[in-house]
């Protein structure tokens, strides 16, 4: 299973997942189509976000402050693993979720296994070592590995 399946999973079990088409066109792995054949929602940011977003300044990048303008203005939580969109969230009372924290709902209600949610992570963790770094990754195994063993 691949990270985007991962989404598709929580689009399907979890709950609606929007994405910024803004913020789509930066991810090499997914396009508009297949963002929807999973069930994801892509959306078109008004020029007032667009334009909120583009300020300068902070340690934010331009789709991260857009998540965050988007997620605000709707009411919707933020799902990031990013630190400084994750404090801007809580600044700005935006609700906010750790990427593998979803995969740790998918694994309770048995639409994930233990040892694919232990796969992806690590996967994850190779490709983005900073934010999901080794101790994160030994937290979520611990985690999803008590999750499994107390159902």
């Amino acid at each position: 299973m691949t990270r985007p399946e991962i989404l598709g999973l929580v689009a399907q079990y979890v709950g609606p997942l929007f994405v910024a088409t803004s913020v789509l066109d930066e991810v090499e792995q997914l396009d508009e189509l297949q963002c929807q054949a999973m069930g994801m929602i892509p959306i078109e940011a008004s020029l007032v976000q667009l334009t909120e977003a583009s300020q300068r300044g902070g340690p934010m990048s331009f789709e991260d402050k857009l998540c965050l303008i988007v997620a605000r203005d709707n009411g919707w939580t933020c799902w990031s693993n990013d630190g400084p969109l994750r404090d801007a969230c809580l600044a700005h009372q935006v609700p906010v979720v750790w990427g593998l924290e979803l995969m740790l709902t998918l694994v309770e209600s048995k639409h994930l296994s233990t040892v694919m949610a232990i796969e992806v992570a690590q996967k994850i963790n190779v490709v983005n070592p900073i934010y999901i770094n080794q101790t994160i990754l030994n937290t979520f195994i611990e985690k999803v590995t008590t999750k499994r063993t107390k159902q």
